[in-house]
């Protein structure tokens, strides 16, 4: 201290941030979670965040690299912003949710420079996946205004940009960037190749989704077939972190479409869609209102009434949820019985546009589980407003095995209807 100047100590600039729990959120009470929310979506009393080992484990993550990051979190005994939630540490240290996971995929980086320069690229490649995987929970929920979470979100882009500089066997990768309302967004386009022309599926993340959560998709199950995927996401999430969430939501989807125009390897007479959860009400609205420009659509666990207007449903989220919908709204959890009117316009039920009389054109494949008591009356209105419907029931699959078959069905169903050979 004796050596530096008084004014360096004074004025040295400090690093301030807000824990992720307290994001959008000024200091609500825990709600009761309600049992559907539980048991599909992974969250637990002792956590904010849903603890999902299957789903980062079937995207690329390894298990035992999860578990120990986990354990490190759980065991940790510095002070947390709420007591009873073993995921908010406070300070980014030891225990710190996206401390421990972005120091899980530092190392995973650190392997891949490793590999590299022994001349093993594929392996290289393969570890900058794992690492944009662990990079990708670390930014999870994924909120506006969440400092730390959004530096573990670039750490993330860039681990995933060097797969594809690494690996010849990932297809081509490009990142787009498109104009809505005037602000500069980016889709993440995967194609086989860039020499041929392709017909492409857009895929839409849902806010527990990050751009990176699609390669496996793209790679198993659309590029064997010759199909080019284009990731985008909902407003107020990653690149679309500045778009407002509002009944017009699928504009973003529609800007994305317009842009493959210009792409030269992309068959834009050859587009289809696919989306879940919340992300489904972008995408049915843009099928309801341009279906000159979606050949196919695929919705997974559809919401797009029940959820928005159902106020003992709404009652029923975790306070993660509350957080997440209440930030891309620029509104705060902590009001929630104010917050709960305000998502009725996002119903495109109350917006008019789930008309019997006039059924959509796009054929639509409705992936849903059957004991999935909020969306199951949204299946019920999709298929009364879609004239050309096709229903897969993966309810009683454990989750590997469910999300396996719920890719193959979507595949087989897009090669069906782009008439791919």
């Amino acid at each position: 201290m004796e050596d530096k100047n008084l004014s360096e100590v004074l004025f040295k600039p400090k690093r301030e941030w807000v824990e992720t729990s307290l994001i959008s959120n000024s200091g609500c009470p825990l709600p009761e979670i309600g049992e559907e929310i539980e048991k599909k979506q992974g969250f637990n009393r002792n956590w904010y965040r849903s603890i999902n080992r299957f789903y980062w484990t079937w995207l690329g993550g390894n298990l035992l690299d999860i578990e120990e990051t986990l354990a490190r979190i759980a065991k940790a005994q510095a002070p947390r912003s709420r007591p009873s939630l073993l995921d908010t540490v406070s300070d980014y240290a030891p225990g710190n949710w996206i401390y421990e996971f972005s120091l899980t995929g530092q190392m995973r980086v650190e392997k891949a420079k490793e590999t590299a320069q022994s001349g093993d690229l594929e392996r290289a490649a393969h570890h900058y996946r794992m690492a944009s995987r662990y990079f990708a929970i670390a930014s999870y929920p994924n909120l506006k205004g969440d400092v730390l979470a959004s530096q573990a979100a670039l750490l993330c882009r860039r681990a995933y940009r060097e797969i594809f500089t690494h690996s010849t066997q990932c297809g081509f990768y490009s990142e787009e960037t498109f104009l809505v309302n005037g602000q500069k967004v980016q889709g993440y386009l995967h194609s086989p190749d860039n020499k041929q022309v392709y017909p492409c599926v857009v895929m839409v993340g849902a806010y527990e989704q990050t751009a990176t959560d699609f390669f496996r998709i793209f790679n198993d199950y659309f590029r064997p077939l010759g199909v080019a995927v284009f990731i985008v996401d909902m407003p107020g999430l990653g690149s679309c972190a500045n778009l407002s969430l509002d009944q017009n939501c699928s504009e973003v989807l529609e800007k994305a479409i317009l842009h493959l125009k210009e792409i030269p390897y992309i068959n834009f007479e050859a587009i289809g869609i696919c989306a879940g959860g919340i992300s489904s009400v972008a995408s049915v609205r843009l099928c309801l209102m341009h279906p000159n420009l979606v050949k196919a659509l695929i919705v997974n666990n559809p919401y797009i009434h029940e959820v928005f207007v159902n106020q003992q449903v709404l009652n029923l989220l975790p306070l993660c949820l509350r957080s997440s919908l209440a930030n891309r709204l620029g509104a705060d959890a902590a009001n929630w019985d104010t917050i709960i009117p305000q998502l009725q316009m996002l119903s495109l039920k109350k917006q008019g546009l789930l008309s019997v009389s006039s059924k959509c054109t796009v054929p639509i494949l409705i992936v849903a589980d059957k004991h999935n008591v909020i969306c199951k009356n949204d299946v019920a209105l999709l298929k009364n407003c879609f004239k050309t419907h096709y229903e897969f029931d993966k309810s009683g699959s454990i989750f590997a095995h469910g999300s396996m078959k719920v890719f193959e069905e979507g595949a087989s169903f897009i090669k069906s209807v782009l008439a791919l050979e």
